[in-house]
């Protein structure tokens, strides 16, 4: 099986500081990290934009799709959604082609 990319790009609700988001996605790796076929996650902000993208490595296609239907709505995760604006969210996988990494 290939490992599996996902990325989600975003803006946040108006007036919500980046320190108030990275704390909540924070909160919310300890749900993330839990998951089956979890390997890595990193979160990136794009000034000029002003919109975010978590990038998160995954063991297959399967573990990254049980991990989204549960994140919305895991307790973990509450605080994270509801700073998101929800119109401006753009979530895509892909299958790893190559990697330097060894996970």
């Amino acid at each position: 099986m290939e490992q599996v990319i996902e990325m989600v790009s975003f803006k946040l609700i108006e007036g919500t500081s980046a320190q108030t988001y990275i704390a909540a996605s924070e909160q919310s790796q300890a749900f993330v990290a839990s998951q089956p076929g979890f390997l890595y996650r990193s979160l990136s902000h794009d000034a000029a934009s002003d919109s975010w993208t978590d990038v998160v490595y995954w063991q297959d296609m399967e573990a990254a799709k049980k991990a989204g239907e549960q994140f919305k709505s895991h307790a973990d995760c509450q605080p994270l959604m509801a700073l998101i604006e929800p119109n401006s969210v753009d979530m895509r996988h892909q299958l790893i082609k190559m990697s330097s990494c060894n996970s």
